[in-house]
């Protein structure tokens, strides 16, 4: 069978969160989004080739904690099932962690403690020549919230670093892409979680910053990274294969 339109798989690990400032290019084309809760024990009721792009979004949980949360093996599975089917998958966060986990690499507890805000972030060559990110500025600042960090698969490419965590993006044959940080957080998704912000903040034992911090820079923050969600959304969506042999 082949997929002749756009549909994106969204699997959510925390029900507050969504696709924030990353939807407006789905919704201006018409695509339909499913999310799957898979902690709420949702699995997918058709075939994952049914889908034409799937998106991994973030979450409170680590990716090597599939022994405590068995619904992260399920995940796996449908992640290299849609690898192998070459569907376009972009992971955010802990889907970023959960890409390295199922293409071999090691994802482990950062020693530089929780990396939270707005941080600043610098593309590799390799970075400002990629498609998704090749119109963005060399340096950037966008929302992050983790304390996990992996290696580079084997056969990936490094596309960004920042000064706390160097591997804050790769990607893997020209159909993976794993963003550390959040293109989809603006004052709303952040208002929409901020249990699970606040609960992060004080687990980290963090002083520096808090919530309502945290708020108000999303408002000054936020437009800026408008058109950069945008534009890796569109590239996403449309300048990569979307027709899917099953």
């Amino acid at each position: 069978m082949t997929i002749e339109q756009h549909s994106v798989l969204v699997i959510r690990h925390e029900s507050c969160s969504s696709l924030g400032l990353l939807e407006s290019v789905i919704q201006q084309a018409a695509i339909p989004i499913k999310y799957l809760d898979t902690p709420a024990g949702e699995t997918l009721p058709d075939a994952i080739t049914n889908y034409s792009h799937l998106i991994v979004l973030g979450g409170a949980i680590s990716a090597y904690e599939d022994q405590q949360y068995p619904f992260l093996r399920y995940e796996f599975d449908l992640i290299e099932t849609a690898i192998d089917h070459e569907i376009p998958v972009l992971g955010i966060c802990l889907g970023a962690q959960i890409l390295a986990t199922v293409l071999g690499a090691a994802v482990y507890r950062g020693t530089a403690g929780r990396e939270v805000g707005w941080c600043e972030l610098q593309l590799t060559p390799a970075g400002q020549r990629d498609r998704l990110l090749q119109d963005f500025p060399q340096t950037f600042r966008v929302f992050q919230s983790h304390q996990d960090t992996f290696d580079l698969p084997k056969g990936s490419v490094h596309l960004a670093t920042s000064e706390m965590y160097a591997h804050q993006a790769f990607r893997y044959r020209d159909l993976v892409w794993a963003l550390q940080f959040h293109l989809e957080i603006n004052e709303k998704v952040l208002s929409d979680c901020a249990s699970v912000i606040e609960q992060e903040i004080a687990e980290s034992q963090i002083e520096a910053t808090n919530l309502p911090m945290l708020l108000v820079e999303a408002k000054l923050h936020s437009p800026a990274v408008v058109p950069l969600a945008n534009r890796l959304m569109h590239q996403f969506l449309f300048q990569t294969p979307a027709l899917v042999q099953q």
